[in-house]
């Protein structure tokens, strides 16, 4: 994988972990906008996979005990602002 940018705002120290929803969508939903002021798009790394040939958005899940990285496939139909 190659690192390709961010979708981080260099400006926010402290990116919100609100989250934006159109027609009850969660976050992980096939249908869900990427809303990149909103978590978790506004923690990610975009990366390029040399195998998929696919763009992925990268970030790391807090909660509880747990830390989990999560990986997303940019689909860039599904960006809003």
């Amino acid at each position: 994988m190659t690192a390709v940018g961010t979708l981080r705002d260099p400006a926010i120290d402290e990116p919100t972990l609100e989250e934006f929803h159109l027609q009850g969508s969660r976050y992980d939903s096939p249908n869900a906008p990427i809303a990149t002021a909103f978590f978790p798009y506004n923690q990610c790394d975009v990366w390029h996979c040399n195998r998929c040939e696919r763009q992925l958005m990268r970030y790391t899940e807090f909660g509880g005990y747990n830390v989990d990285p999560r990986v997303r496939v940019l689909e860039v139909g599904k960006i809003i602002d």
